[in-house]
């Protein structure tokens, strides 16, 4: 494990590791006594990084393990993380802001969630949300399947192998894989539903010939994280 960057007031962690195992690039800054660290120190799982998107992220919960019926997420948004595109869910989804604010949009009414408010998005509800600050947002979201996880830790783990856009998101054939995979527990509202369904089918397949993966448990594995992300814990100091 490698030792974040910690002073008095900010402890510095989830920095991508080069290939000698050494942290590089951005990290997520926190004030070690403030509850976005300890919400960080109370996941039994590794921490996610997107370095490019200005994202973390880390399971709190997953029900695969009998941990709970719903995966928990903590995520850590910063200023500059894109807003994940408009959509919905055949389940509900709840967030619940830790630190900052979250901008969260629900059947297109703007809400503004500071520290200890939260929102529950109902099944099939169009939703989108956003960092709208100049400061990195920590929040729990009770996500509607693993599924949902494991497409978002897919996208998280290619931007740290370098498979990604300068932005952290996948490019529009490996998008289209990947959403034909999130498909139905995720879909995005941007387009009709059936033209969705049918690039899936065309486009989509055409995708995978190409080598373009779409959603990948293996990205789910603390190991991998472990390798590639620096990791902190209360132990560490």
């Amino acid at each position: 494990m490698t030792d974040p960057t910690r002073s008095e007031s900010v402890l510095r962690t989830g920095r991508p590791l080069d290939d000698d195992g050494d942290p590089a690039g951005p990290a997520l800054e926190l004030d070690p006594d403030g509850p976005a660290a300890a919400l960080l120190a109370s996941s039994p799982h590794a921490l996610a990084a997107s370095p490019n998107a200005d994202t973390w992220a880390t399971l709190l919960e997953r029900p695969d393990e009998g941990e709970s019926d719903r995966p928990v997420l903590a995520q850590w948004f910063g200023p500059d993380a894109p807003a994940p595109p408009t959509h919905i869910h055949p389940n509900s989804e709840t967030f619940d802001v830790v630190s900052g604010t979250l901008t969260v949009e629900v059947a297109g009414e703007r809400r503004e969630l500071a520290p200890g408010q939260s929102v529950t998005v109902a099944a099939g509800v169009e939703h989108a949300f956003r960092n709208e600050t100049g400061e990195t947002v920590a929040f729990r979201a009770e996500l509607p399947s693993m599924r949902t996880a494991a497409a978002l830790y897919t996208v998280w783990g290619r931007d740290v192998e370098g498979a990604t856009g300068a932005d952290g998101q996948p490019g529009p054939l490996a998008a289209l894989a990947l959403g034909a995979d999130a498909y139905p527990d995720t879909v995005a509202t941007a387009g009709p539903v059936s033209l969705q369904r049918a690039l899936f089918a065309t486009v989509g397949r055409a995708a995978r010939a190409l080598g373009h993966e779409g959603v990948e448990d293996r990205y789910l594995d603390d190991a991998f994280w472990a390798e590639r992300v620096e990791q902190w814990s209360p132990v560490d100091g």
